[in-house]
């Protein structure tokens, strides 16, 4: 016991498969119910797709040696475990443009200017973020990352700042030609400040599942991914069952 404890986030096909058939089990009991079964499609998708995008993070990164199973499979069930997160599309794709711009930048290096990967990353941001907020904040935080590494250029910068021209521009035209209404940020549902904090502290909660085995690997480490693992299904069963109130 001590042993799987410990390297609990060493490849395991048998323990990504059961994390798999657990996250779609939580799903079955949401797909059920008629309501709303559009946005569970897509945030299905969204939860799918931010599962290999934030594989490939911790390879690009060196946080593992080789895409990882542990890590898509523990983000894929933490985000299929509480049903009121199977509607918050719009959380979800925050995540895919965060990974992407993030899979972008890692590409930067010293021996070229990272015109490219500023243009690239800016525009994800810029059509990725479901809010103004969270595009100012997302804008910011490329800056903030790319003067911190020592790349930020004015050339650099340009090129962000084109990438931002090409998002006002087109949306005007589209709004000036009546095109594509619903992609104004104003036309797209909100989530409450409730969900966007559920979220928030289930992603939080993510990644500590994820850093924690695979940065200090320990009988310990294992403990708590193996119990925070079976509170958060304990809670989406209980969620399920009405005895947590929706």
């Amino acid at each position: 016991m001590k042993y799987f404890l410990k390297n609990i986030a060493q490849d395991s096909m048998l323990r990504t498969i059961i994390l798999i058939v657990l996250g779609v089990a939580m799903w079955v009991p949401s797909f059920f119910e008629q309501e709303y079964l559009i946005p569970k499609v897509v945030t299905l998708l969204l939860s799918i797709s931010n599962a290999l995008l934030i594989t490939q993070c911790f390879y690009r990164s060196r946080e593992t040696n080789l895409p990882s199973p542990f890590v898509g499979s523990t983000y894929w069930l933490a985000m299929s475990a509480i049903p009121a997160l199977h509607t918050c599309w719009q959380a979800q794709l925050v995540i895919t443009g965060v990974l992407l711009a993030i899979l972008t930048l890692l590409r930067t290096d010293f021996h070229h200017e990272a015109t490219e990967e500023a243009f690239l990353s800016t525009l994800i941001c810029c059509f990725f973020a479901p809010l103004p907020v969270a595009i100012l904040t997302g804008i910011l935080l490329i800056w903030g990352y790319l003067i911190f590494k020592g790349l930020m250029t004015w050339r650099v910068w340009f090129a962000s700042l084109i990438a931002i021209a090409v998002r006002v521009i087109l949306m005007f035209g589209l709004h000036y030609l009546g095109w594509l209404e619903w992609l104004w940020l104003e036309n797209i549902p909100h989530l409450s400040a409730w969900q966007w904090a559920i979220f928030g502290g289930i992603f939080l909660l993510t990644a500590l599942l994820l850093m924690l085995p695979l940065r200090k690997p320990s009988t310990a480490s294992g403990t708590i991914y193996l119990t925070l693992t079976v509170l958060l299904i304990a809670t989406g069963i209980l969620w399920h069952g009405q005895l947590i109130p929706l």
